[in-house]
């Protein structure tokens, strides 16, 4: 979906947890540049690096679908493709 992401199936939760280091190193971004990024365009995201992800955000999936395909859409359109 988002060339340099890295996403981890869920196991058993709701939680998606992405690897942004690929993103982030192409880019020459912070982990914090990107959290804030789509923090900006309301897409609210959890900093993964409290859960041992150097690079990692976590994302909430337990929402009906179609405000997960709006997130999905602004952070293709407001933070990915920048």
């Amino acid at each position: 979906m988002f060339k340099g992401l890295h996403f981890s199936r869920p196991e058993g939760t709701y939680m998606l947890f992405i690897d942004a280091e690929e993103w982030c190193r192409a880019h020459g971004k912070t982990l914090d540049e990107l959290l804030r990024a789509g923090w900006d365009v309301g897409v609210i995201w959890q900093d993964g690096r409290p859960f041992h992800g150097e690079f990692a955000i976590r994302m909430n999936f337990a929402l009906p679908r179609s405000r997960i395909e709006e997130a999905m859409a602004r952070l293709r359109k407001y933070v990915f493709n920048r």
